[in-house]
């Protein structure tokens, strides 16, 4: 499978919508990732478990979506042959959150040992 990163910022965000007698859900969310100079929307679909991923996402919200690139063959009725792709959402990292704190390495902290009586044990080696 093909692998993708697509950043950008939240342009639309559908709802949850089911499809066929064996109710299949789908939630499209569109990515705008252009330059600012030409638009560039992404549309990405999550499918069974990622839409829980997907469905807090709001338009004008900066992300970052990892996704795989799935391809697909159809042929109608009148025999034509005709190829479609589709970006399909697994996880995503929301830009507008504030980084995570970094947390002091503990090995800096002076420790408190409860065990300790404050006698020094000179053990001869």
């Amino acid at each position: 499978m093909n692998e993708v990163t697509i950043k950008g910022e939240v342009v639309f965000v559908d709802e949850v919508r089911e499809y066929g007698a064996n109710g299949f859900r789908k939630h499209q969310v569109v990515v705008e990732t252009g330059d600012g100079k030409w638009a560039n929307p992404i549309p990405v679909e999550f499918i069974k478990d990622s839409i829980d991923l997907s469905q807090n996402l709001q338009k004008g919200q900066k992300v970052t979506i990892e996704a795989r690139l799935n391809g697909r063959e159809w042929q109608g009725k009148d025999g034509i042959t005709k190829w479609f792709t589709s970006v399909s959402g697994y996880k995503i990292q929301s830009e507008d959150a504030p980084p995570p704190m970094n947390e002091p390495d503990s090995s800096s902290y002076d420790t408190f040992d409860e065990y300790d009586d404050g006698i020094e044990d000179d053990v001869p080696f």
